[in-house]
């Protein structure tokens, strides 16, 4: 039986491929007059030439040469025949209302023969069995093309549903990825401000030291080494800043998980730092690498920080773990002893637009969106969660094996 059906389906799949070939090379249905198309002269030129060989038996050429014993005088079945190709022709150009007047055609031509000039007995029985058989054939081509040209016409707008999701999925990430831009810069503003604050008062202490004349070589090394730091340290967390919110293509690449962790760090720790919760890194030195984008990866990773951070009102702790987890895994645990998610909640999380923040405005796409990404990563996201206990997200990602280095 299953045998039987994988040749159904077979022979089902070569003549819709078949069918769309022939489809290719024949025009849509036509949105203009039928008598202003070139196939409806070309069908019309048909009929009447077939007109003519069933009818030509009957007139007195049909004796004389060079009709005798040709086909022009053979059995007006076959000749009956012929108008199969009009028929045809008119299901594939027009299709069903094609098939149906060029049907109708054809019985007005046969009618006469069967009912004036047929020497045979029930003539219009006869007659009405081919029309009625080359109705039926012509019809059944021009449901056919129909149903195939439906198909690709569905497949088509698929196709292109398809491709404006994706433009959307992209959209999504780009929009979270600018809501989460504005909680940072808020936040990097305070950051960058200390430095810049004790970079100007060592400038300003080189300034008077120098005016004094009292400005020992080491203390001058001293003082310009801490501004480097200090400007060097502003620097850095401006290109983080700026390569998150870049929009750029997914380019999957081999990536140190403890890196890109660190990197995220960077842009919530003044977050973290104002909302007093201590940051706990076990981050371990031996992880492999994952193939991932980067940037996307550091989304999820600010993310689910930055959620993190948001659900502990009043001080705590958020844990930054990273394993092997066998099987050729690398997981990522992003704990925090906030207020919790209550069960029903959880099973909501990822739903877009869905938010629990009070306290901080969300627009609700920051767990969808970090879901999509890591699925698109053919990774796992899970969430363990206890109210007024807190909350750990789970990320679970393939490692890189030898050939993908």
């Amino acid at each position: 039986m299953v045998e039987k059906r994988e040749s159904n389906n077979s022979q089902q799949g070569w003549r819709n491929n078949m069918l769309r070939k022939v489809i290719g090379t024949i025009p849509q249905k036509a949105t203009i007059r039928f008598w202003q198309s070139p196939h409806f002269w070309i069908i019309v030129a048909i009929f009447l030439f077939d007109t003519f060989i069933y009818y030509v038996d009957q007139s007195p050429w049909a004796t004389s040469p060079p009709f005798t014993n040709s086909f022009f005088s053979s059995v007006h079945d076959l000749h009956r025949t012929l108008f199969l190709v009009p028929l045809v022709y008119a299901a594939f150009v027009f299709r069903v209302w094609g098939s149906l007047i060029a049907s109708f055609f054809f019985l007005c031509v046969v009618l006469p023969r069967a009912l004036i000039f047929s020497p045979y007995p029930d003539p219009l029985l006869r007659a009405l069995i081919f029309v009625v058989a080359a109705a039926f054939i012509s019809l059944l081509v021009a449901t056919q093309f129909d149903r195939v040209e439906r198909e690709e016409k569905a497949r088509n707008q698929l196709n292109t549903a398809y491709r404006q999701l994706k433009e959307s999925q992209e959209q999504l990430i780009q929009a979270e990825k600018l809501n989460s831009l504005g909680q940072l810069a808020a936040s990097i503003a305070h950051e960058v401000n200390n430095p810049l604050s004790g970079v100007l008062i060592y400038i300003q202490l080189l300034i008077k030291n120098i005016t004094a004349g009292k400005l020992p070589k080491e203390k001058a090394l001293n003082y310009l080494t801490t501004v480097e730091l200090e400007i060097t340290r502003c620097s850095q967390l401006i290109s983080n800043l700026r390569d998150f919110s870049r929009q750029t293509q997914p380019a999957f690449e081999p990536v140190n998980l403890n890196e890109v962790i660190e990197q995220a760090l960077n842009l919530v720790a003044h977050s973290a730092l104002l909302k007093h919760v201590d940051v706990v890194k076990e981050l371990s030195p031996t992880l492999p690498e994952v193939m991932a984008d980067l940037n996307q990866l550091q989304q999820v990773f600010i993310n689910l920080m930055l959620n993190a951070i948001q659900a502990i009102p009043q001080g705590g702790t958020m844990t930054l773990r990273t394993l092997s987890s066998g099987a050729g895994e690398v997981r990522i645990d992003i704990k925090d002893t906030g207020i919790g998610i209550s069960r029903e909640n959880i099973q909501k999380l990822f739903t877009p637009f869905f938010t629990t923040k009070k306290e901080v405005k969300g627009v609700g796409l920051g767990l969808a969106v970090s879901y999509g990404i890591i699925k698109q990563h053919k990774g796992r996201i899970e969430v363990d969660s206890e109210e007024g206990k807190g909350s750990t997200f789970t990320i679970y990602l393939n490692a890189c094996n030898n050939e993908e280095r």
